[in-house]
């Protein structure tokens, strides 16, 4: 049984249609992540597996019924299910019915109501709302896995979303289960076996994979370099980072224990981490959302360590450390390495509170760098038997580095260094297996920018005094010398579209979401008025809807949205805009106005 409460949902008739009013809050996904993790940990038979999937689905998602189908190499084989269906459930090819859809196209669908898509309905079938997601490892699919309610809408992106971490932890906690009952298989079988076993375990590593941070481009002249290696196939060392326009925050953690159990927690632990940045938290105040919301779903006698750091535009930082490895900091213009402690205890043991931790500030120069570094390298002993220490590795860093800058003084290829670093790790570890999961973060300051940011500074005097040319000739200067600078991306974007060129606004403008991570709904509304003047609609509108989820009162943006649906000729679409819009900023005359202008042409052309 589920041992927390979820908020249960209800479906109600409101205006003549269905609607679904509670399901799933925050915290219930955390619980719910947790839970799962906790559950599937401590499962070591299949059949138990798919037996908690089945309980799981049944009390979170309140579902009448749930499918878990397998993939034998030509159909997909219902394993295991609730109960049977009238008409009984049978094997699918791929493509035939919705699982086989999900499985031939690798895609997750939501069906509101099955009853519109009749091409899926068997002959009294009576599910109407159904989520469906394929069990993955990479591009292989292993199966597909089937939420389904008798009542209509039953379902919201929020379910999908848990259902298809599920899936995830679903597909590593399979190889566990496999693993174990593998092993008490026949003797004369034990070979092939175990070669099916290690396929098993690089599947979980490579579903582990897909939560490690993707896009290690470069930040406002911040340059990363990141490393990452289970002591077996699966690890509980995760790092990450999260963009967020004016900062950018990253994390470097360390499970105890090792193998599947650590893995399904370092996912948790991920969600949870991301959810609390994206809410605006600081960093004691994620430490504490970390320790508290993890806390009593871990397994039995497991804890984690943490180093988290946030730097800002203006390249200060601070920083917050609980019992993990420190951090450190090398000083270019000294060539001091410096680490980097704060006070403040593991998490997932006792109750804690942001109070237990301490915040420290700091300031990047040019050409400086961070690394955020797992205990896993200073740990490690050769053959004989002699520890890393923190001493060799500064050195190894100091040395590597002074040999880098010695070619290239100009800017320190932090990817390089980050493999040369590895290197000496290994000549010194030489046979030696490795004693523990490896990980690291390095976050480099480039030497670059002062002279980007003069550039850039001369561009803006030059705009002031109207002189376009140049205006234009020094903010590309700046972009050529660091194309990275959000302030550079912003201002070329702003040229351009102020000039009417808006392809070419659009160009800097999208690299600036991207590279930034800048989700500010005026941000969003300056994109989607660029992509609306370059006749890209659809792209417009998906700017504008993002930039009024953020902000629902902005004017500007429901105005704008309403003038996308009408140049797709979605009258009604407009007008449920500007009547929401109005609803929502009850004092914007301008929208009053646009509404009244719209009401009054939509009644004279009929």
């Amino acid at each position: 049984m589920v041992d927390f409460k979820v908020s249960k949902r209800m479906l109600v008739n409101f205006r003549g249609q269905n609607k679904v009013v509670g399901g799933l809050t925050d915290k219930d996904k955390v619980a719910i992540l947790l839970y799962i993790s906790k559950e599937f940990a401590n499962t070591d038979k299949e059949e138990q597996l798919f037996d908690k999937v089945m309980l799981i689905c049944k009390e979170i998602f309140e579902a009448d019924n749930t499918t878990l189908r397998l993939w034998d190499g030509e159909v997909l084989v219902p394993v295991k299910f609730l109960k049977e269906t009238e008409p009984p459930r049978r094997n699918l090819k791929s493509g035939e019915g919705y699982s086989g859809s999900v499985f031939e196209e690798k895609k997750t669908v939501l069906f509101g109501d099955l009853s519109r898509s009749p091409q899926y309905l068997d002959e009294g079938e009576k599910t109407r709302s159904v989520m469906c997601v394929p069990i993955k490892q990479k591009d292989e699919i292993l199966g597909t896995l089937a939420v389904e309610s008798d009542r209509e809408n039953f379902y919201l992106e929020d379910d999908l979303e848990i259902l298809e971490s599920l899936t995830a932890q679903l597909a590593l906690a399979l190889s566990g289960v496999r693993l174990i009952e593998g092993l008490l298989t026949a003797r004369a079988r034990e070979a092939a076996i175990l070669s099916q076993l290690e396929w098993d375990l690089r599947m979980g590593r490579n579903v582990q994979n897909q939560i490690l941070p993707q896009d290690l481009s470069a930040w406002h002249g911040l340059y990363f370099s990141s490393h990452y290696e289970p002591m077996a196939e699966v690890s509980g060392d995760l790092v990450d980072i999260v963009r967020g326009g004016a900062s950018l925050t990253a994390m470097n953690i360390d499970v105890s224990g090792h193998g599947i159990p650590a893995a399904l927690v370092t996912m948790a632990i991920h969600y949870q981490f991301r959810r609390s940045v994206l809410s605006g938290l600081g960093l004691t105040e994620i430490m504490e959302e970390l320790g508290e919301n993890l806390r009593e779903q871990l397994p039995e006698s497991t804890y984690f360590t943490a180093f988290l750091v946030r730097i800002f535009s203006d390249y200060t930082f601070g920083y917050v450390n609980a019992g993990h490895q420190k951090m450190i900091h090398f000083h270019a213009q000294t060539g001091v390495l410096e680490q980097y402690d704060t006070k403040g205890v593991p998490l997932g043991i006792l109750p804690v509170r942001k109070t237990d931790y301490e915040e420290k500030q700091g300031k990047l120069e040019p050409g400086d760098f961070l690394l955020l570094i797992s205990d896993g390298f200073c740990e490690q002993r050769n053959e004989e038997k002699e520890e890393a220490g923190q001493d060799r590795i500064k050195q190894w860093l100091s040395e590597e580095k002074d040999a880098l800058l010695a070619d290239r003084p100009e800017f320190l290829d932090v990817k390089e260094l980050g493999k040369r670093f590895v290197q000496r790790f290994r000549e010194f570890q030489g046979q030696t297996p490795n004693g523990d999961d490896l990980s690291f973060l390095f976050l480099y300051c480039s030497n670059s920018i002062p002279l980007a940011l003069e550039f850039l500074e001369k561009a803006k005097e030059a705009s002031k005094n109207q002189k376009w040319e140049d205006a234009y000739a020094l903010a590309l200067k700046a972009h050529s010398i660091d194309s990275s600078l959000k302030e550079t991306l912003m201002f070329l974007g702003k040229m351009y579209f102020r000039d009417g060129k808006y392809d070419e606004s659009l160009k800097y403008f999208e690299q600036y979401l991207r590279s930034s991570g800048d989700s500010a709904a005026t941000t969003l509304y300056l994109v989607g008025r660029a992509y609306y003047k370059a006749g890209k609609i659809p792209a417009a509108k998906r700017a504008l809807k993002k930039a009024l989820s953020f902000d629902h009162s902005f004017a500007k943006a429901s105005i704008l949205l309403a003038q996308c649906y009408l140049k797709e000729n979605e009258k009604p679409k407009a007008l449920k805009v500007l009547k929401q819009g109005v609803k929502n900023t009850p004092h914007s005359p301008e929208l009053k106005a646009s509404l009244h202008k719209l009401e009054t042409f939509l009644k004279r052309a009929s």
